[in-house]
């Protein structure tokens, strides 16, 4: 305790001042961890999701793949009066495009 008295009293503030500006950047180192926390377990639950085998995202990957067919067939019948008027297939007489 002989440190005491040597502490000039004109220090004070800035000794007040160093010590609040401490206690802030703990938090927001704590909370700096917290946010990569939450970003490597996600990243990590991606990996899982990825490596973890085809049983555990077949379906997932099953339902990406049925959602894509869709759209690209309704793109694909949205799209084919116009293209059966200028290059008329086998295809569009399927559809009865052509006569």
């Amino acid at each position: 305790m002989d440190a005491l008295p040597a502490i000039d009293p004109a220090h004070l503030p800035w000794l007040a001042a160093g010590c609040g500006l401490l206690c802030l950047l703990l938090f927001v180192v704590a909370f700096f961890l917290q946010a990569l926390d939450t970003v490597l377990s996600l990243l990590q639950s991606l990996i899982d999701f990825v490596l973890a085998g085809p049983s555990a995202w077949l379906g997932c990957g099953l339902l990406a793949l049925t959602v894509i067919g869709i759209v690209l067939a309704a793109i694909l019948l949205l799209q084919a009066p116009e293209n059966c008027a200028a290059y008329p297939t086998n295809f569009c007489q399927w559809l009865g495009y052509l006569p």
